[in-house]
């Protein structure tokens, strides 16, 4: 079996996991799929996880970041559909890399609303946000703060797409 065809059956037997089960069983049964899964897939086996939507897939982000090279959105996009909040954004942000890439990404879509070109289907649907004790003016004051310790243009790049989003600024 070819990685595709790996990483496609992957995705159709978690599907099938996910609608037979409530979230708290498929967490479990899909993280144990995850852990034996090999590193270099795990970041395109972990989007069965999204469908979930489930806190403690947070953590298990925080336990299995280390497993990947490469931080793309896709961990972001979990993160964001697993009630993602800005107590755990601050301590994302915080921790550092990779962590924080994560933190950023998760909160680019969880302030991204209506329909944006970098905003998937799920993401509409489920609509994402930020719950926690906050305002636009403190998310934007932290992640400006972050900047300063993290002037990569990744970074510069998704933290002024966070602060057109939540300053509704086109």
């Amino acid at each position: 079996m070819n990685s595709g065809e790996y990483i496609e059956e992957f995705h159709l037997r978690m599907e099938k996991i996910v609608s037979m089960y409530n979230a708290k069983e498929a967490f479990e049964m899909i993280i144990e799929e995850l852990d034996n899964c090999e590193d270099k897939y795990l970041s395109e086996l972990m989007g069965s996880l999204n469908y979930i939507q489930y806190e403690p897939v947070l953590d298990w982000i925080e336990n299995n970041v280390h497993r990947t090279n490469s931080i793309s959105q896709s961990w972001g996009h979990l993160a964001a559909s697993s009630k993602f909040n800005w107590q755990r954004a601050k301590k994302w942000l915080e921790n550092g890399r990779p962590l924080s890439l994560i933190a950023l990404d998760a909160i680019m879509f969880c302030t991204t609303k209506d329909k944006r070109l970098n905003q998937s289907a799920w993401m509409r649907k489920i609509d994402p946000n930020l719950p926690g004790e906050t305002n636009e003016v403190e998310i934007a004051k932290t992640i400006k703060e972050y900047l300063e310790k993290d002037k990569v243009p990744r970074t510069k790049n998704v933290i002024n797409k966070i602060i057109r989003n939540i300053f509704e600024i086109d």
